[in-house]
């Protein structure tokens, strides 16, 4: 059920309103890319974007952050948290991406809570857009349940219809903040019946216009892979594989991170930092003693798989890969996770 509609220069005005309390974050076009970028003018993003080249992980789990300083006084060192509690709104953001943010919401917050994450997140808006179809070649969301979002965001545009060449919204609410926000402009009116009837409609195109590529179905992947282990698929695939980490870098539930500190001359001052890493590198489960759990190419390529589709869904519930296929446009082999799934259902 919607629960507003709403003409997109009225939004565009809301988010206007909303710029000077937050920072902007959505879709700009790169010539013929999109990005997620910082725009200081609202009118910089463009909601008809297809697919960004890389997912908004960065602004929340940003590549390399300080965790804390420290000083030493005293004869003891003295340590300070470094947190990030700036406002922050995510406007245009498709159901694949919110759904890894919502993988990482649930990682960060679980067991050891990661305040350095979870302070960006409560203090971060979440603006999406939905997808009526696939938003280009190659992406199996679909498959993976990706290119639907149920919760993890406090707004989501249904495009509608256009009126006067202007696109009209259905607004459907995901939280009290983005409730508050949006019935605050009063720029938004009731939805009619009609309105219902056109947003019911929507659903079934959508439904019809993305199609299924795998082979298996979502549910039965973790029992798929779980037969796989000892495939020759993983070897015969890896020596395509440079292990340059392109796909790491451009997956937006990755999380993996490494931590190091930087000591200034006198020794006395420095900070803890954390940068991302990632499964594909060749030195990432290297440990003490030189020794290396995942020394083989394949080995780790099995691993980003294994991690994707069995893994993080058996611990968390949530699936670890949304079908975005960043990983596969990214990957400068061409190795597919598509026809790494299809393969291995052909084998069993």
């Amino acid at each position: 059920m919607l629960d507003r509609i709403i003409k997109q220069s009225d939004f565009m005005s809301v988010v206007r309103e909303l710029s000077r309390q937050r920072r902007l974050v959505g879709p700009v076009a790169r010539e013929d890319r999109y990005f997620y970028e910082v725009v200081d003018e609202p009118s910089k993003l463009d909601l008809s974007f297809n697919y960004c080249v890389y997912g908004p992980r960065a602004f929340l789990f940003p590549p390399t952050e300080t965790l804390f300083t420290f000083d030493q006084r005293d004869g003891h060192f003295e340590a300070k948290p470094v947190l990030d509690n700036q406002p922050l709104a995510f406007v245009g953001v498709h159901p694949c991406d919110i759904n890894a943010i919502r993988l990482l919401d649930h990682v960060f917050a679980e067991d050891h809570r990661d305040e350095h994450y979870l302070t960006r997140r409560e203090n971060t808006l979440i603006v999406g857009i939905d997808c009526l179809k696939p938003c280009t070649e190659g992406v199996f969301c679909a498959d993976m349940h990706g290119n639907e979002a149920k919760d993890g965001f406090d707004v989501m545009l249904y495009r509608l219809h256009e009126d006067n060449d202007e696109v009209v919204f259905g607004v459907v609410f995901g939280s009290k903040a983005g409730r508050e926000w949006m019935l605050y402009s009063r720029a938004c009116r009731t939805p009619t019946a009609m309105d219902e009837r056109e947003f019911e409609e929507y659903q079934r195109m959508k439904a019809a216009a993305f199609p299924r590529r795998l082979k298996t179905q979502f549910e039965e992947l973790p029992a798929l892979l779980d037969r796989s282990y000892d495939s020759l698929l993983w070897e015969a695939t890896a020596r395509r594989c440079y292990s340059c980490g392109s796909c790491n870098l451009s997956c937006p539930t990755c999380y993996c991170f490494n931590i190091y500190d930087e000591v200034d001359m006198s020794l006395d001052s420095g900070a803890r930092k954390r940068e991302w890493d990632g499964c594909q590198l060749e030195g990432f489960a290297e440990v003490a003693g030189e020794h290396n759990f995942r020394p083989k190419t394949a080995s780790r390529l099995r691993h980003r798989i294994y991690r994707k589709a069995k893994w993080i869904l058996e611990q968390t519930g949530i699936p670890g890969c949304v079908g975005c296929a960043r990983c596969d446009r990214a990957c400068t082999a061409k190795i597919n996770s598509v026809e790494i799934y299809n393969q291995l259902a052909e084998e069993v």
